[in-house]
């Protein structure tokens, strides 16, 4: 008996397994659908994943178009014009501590994002740290006025959108120590 000799698998690349495990994430959809379960339940995940998928590729048209990405390949960078609207982004945040009255809310951004974007992650830490947020934990951050802007600009990296959240709260435990920090006493 002849044995075959055994062919290496090449290596996949990151869009090559962005794809096998949307691939996959289909296959459990039509096991689940073959399991008996609820038909609803699985069309709404496919619905969700679908949105998910094409609300990113429109961000990046957008930004791409605004020119302040490149896309190259599968390769997306920030330009030095995106660096401009991203700084004018974080100086306007900034600015809001100086000229606005406090309305007495807080906003706060949440991240936890996997350790396969950590240089994202950093990134995140970085902008908020600029426009003058104060962090709670870990990964929370809180400010004292608007600033949906720039939680909408960070949460446009298509690949830490679904791990990016941003509230608003009446209330923080700690606060008094808060407003000594921004200042708001």
């Amino acid at each position: 008996m002849r044995h075959k000799p055994k062919r290496r698998r090449p290596k996949l690349g990151s869009a090559q397994r962005a794809i096998l495990s949307e691939l996959s994430g289909g296959d459990l959809l039509v096991g689940f659908l073959l399991s008996g379960r609820s038909t609803k339940r699985m069309y709404r995940v496919a619905r969700e994943r679908a949105t998910r998928r094409y609300r990113d590729k429109l961000v990046i048209e957008q930004l791409a178009n605004l020119e302040y990405i490149r896309v190259q390949d599968e390769r997306l960078s920030i330009t030095e014009k995106g660096r401009g609207a991203l700084g004018e982004i974080i100086s306007s945040t900034r600015r809001t501590l100086d000229e606005r009255a406090w309305d007495g809310k807080w906003r706060m951004v949440l991240f936890d994002i996997p350790e396969s974007y950590a240089a994202l992650r950093d990134r995140i830490r970085a902008i908020l740290k600029q426009a003058g947020f104060v962090q709670l934990q870990q990964s929370v951050w809180i400010f004292p006025h608007e600033c949906e802007e720039l939680a909408q600009f960070i949460r446009s990296e298509p690949h830490v959108t679904r791990y990016v959240l941003y509230g608003v709260l009446e209330r923080v435990n700690g606060e008094e120590r808060l407003k000594k920090q921004f200042g708001l006493t």
